[in-house]
């Protein structure tokens, strides 16, 4: 959510912002009526944004996307194994029929397994 906010504000997230990442149920967070790249493409005449991936962007910009499919951020554990494609196989089976349509302006992809693996291997494995 930090990184989030600090790509569509263009501000620094303060340490309120790490802590209440972790609070699920929290709607203090969102960004809805900040002044955002999303909001500036969203005011425009035929704004429509959709957005695929990651459901961190659905909390913190409700009722931003005329179209969306959020998956959960954490890990998802399968038979034992983390699974890192299925959150990134979520958004790509929606870009082909994104791409048909012509009703949006604005798209925003938020592939996680890379970040996964990261956050799960760690810098030298």
């Amino acid at each position: 959510m930090p990184r989030i906010k600090a790509i569509t504000t263009g501000s620094t997230p303060s340490f309120l912002d790490v802590v209440l990442n972790f609070a699920e149920t929290d709607k203090s967070s969102s960004l809805e009526s900040q002044d955002t790249w999303l909001a500036q493409l969203k005011a425009k005449p035929n704004g429509r944004l959709v957005m695929y991936g990651d459901d961190t962007w659905l909390k913190l910009f409700p009722a931003t996307f005329a179209r969306a499919d959020g998956t959960s951020s954490f890990f998802v554990s399968v038979s034992g194994r983390v699974d890192f494609t299925e959150v990134d196989f979520n958004v790509t089976r929606n870009v082909p029929a994104a791409l048909a349509q012509t009703d949006w302006n604005g798209m925003v992809l938020h592939y996680l397994g890379l970040d996964h693996i990261g956050h799960k291997s760690g810098p030298h494995r």
